[in-house]
């Protein structure tokens, strides 16, 4: 962010000393249980940054295919920190006005400001999030569990082998070779009966999609989800217009990072992908999820690899959407933070006020 702007603000909102609340930004290595490949490289580790605002706590998201580094967020979150330790969190005004506020920047650190503030206001109120935001944990839907992209079918058999019982899967495509990738979602589909659908990354060009998409007609998927790159929402329009009527669903991601995405995209898919590191943290999420339902499409909430600081704070928002694909903390080899748990997709919100996430014992 252009440091002159960040002056400005520091001139414009000067910060009280009195009660006022400790901002730190630190390195938050996540090292992952396998390999993960999708179509942007294969990570054996994540590099994400921790946020804390007083007794509030947020993550942000620096996955290596993304352009927002560790020193992105920090000179972000430090630039605005002075916005940040005397806001009256007990008051969802004064937090949305303070969220609202906040100077253009990585939606990555925003997202940690943003999950903070949300932490810091459930626990003044002694309450979880999800019964501040008036929701449910009956109504939160079964997340699906990915699969990175297999080195070969026999190492498809592998993974799935200890799978066939989960409730709703996601296999992760655009492996370069679209035969490839047609050949594990089908190998996929002899063995398993239960919900099903393939996020391709945007691995795939124009041609492929309109060539792949329609011979998984049969294989019943819920949906295709970013099978484009995410560079021309036009192509979306063109991509629906050249696919057959019976096609599964298709499910925007990469091309959704805000509300001008969705009006964009209105008519060209059937639903998105919105994930708190990409919009800006739980508040631009419920404007996002009420844009989309007023256009009738499907909402689907998703993650990057993420501790449970982040998934929990996205899992709060769960009983509004569709479908949940909160899985990031199951391809850890240790997270270092307790929150949500995930049962075979079912997904269980903390009790403890705020988002409810501590450290690991």
């Amino acid at each position: 962010m252009d440091p002159r702007k960040l002056d400005w603000f520091s001139k414009s909102f000067p910060a009280s000393n009195e009660n006022a609340m400790v901002v730190t930004v630190t390195p938050l290595p996540l090292q992952l249980r396998h390999p993960f490949r999708i179509a942007h490289g294969t990570s054996t580790v994540r590099n994400n940054a921790l946020i804390t605002l007083g007794d509030g706590i947020g993550e942000a998201a620096l996955p290596p295919y993304y352009p927002t580094t560790f020193e992105d967020v920090k000179t972000y979150v430090e630039g605005v920190s002075h916005l940040l330790q005397d806001v009256m969190v007990s008051d969802p005004l004064e937090l949305i006005a303070t969220l609202e506020r906040l100077p253009d920047g990585p939606s990555p650190a925003k997202a940690a400001i943003d999950q903070a503030l949300h932490d810091v206001w459930g626990k003044r109120l002694g309450l979880p999030l999800y019964k501040l935001l008036g929701l449910s944990q009956k109504h939160i839907p079964a997340s699906s569990y990915a699969l990175p992209i297999p080195e070969s079918l026999e190492h498809l058999d592998q993974q799935l082998s200890s799978l066939l019982d989960f409730p709703f899967l996601k296999l992760k495509l655009g492996s370069g070779d679209v035969e490839m990738d047609l050949a594990i979602t089908r190998r996929t589909r002899e063995q398993y009966s239960g919900q099903l659908c393939v996020d391709v990354n945007g691995g795939w060009t124009l041609d492929q999609a309109v060539r792949a998409i329609p011979a998984m007609h049969e294989l019943d998927l819920v949906f295709v989800e970013q099978p484009i790159r995410p560079k021309d929402n036009d192509e979306w329009h063109l991509l629906k217009r050249l696919l057959p009527k019976a096609s599964p669903a298709l499910i925007a991601d990469e091309s959704v990072q805000g509300l001008d995405d969705i009006f964009e995209l209105e008519g060209a898919v059937q639903g998105i992908n919105i994930k708190l590191a990409k919009c800006g943290g739980i508040r631009a999420a419920q404007q996002m999820i009420s844009l989309a339902r007023s256009l009738d499409m499907s909402v689907m909430l998703g993650c990057m690899i993420e501790s449970s600081v982040a998934l929990t704070a996205a899992a709060h928002l769960g009983a509004l959407v569709d479908y949940l694909d909160l899985d990031g903390q199951l391809h850890l080899a240790q997270d270092p933070y307790s929150g949500l748990s995930f049962n075979s997709g079912v997904i269980t919100l903390p009790e403890r006020p705020g988002l409810g996430v501590v450290p690991a014992q």
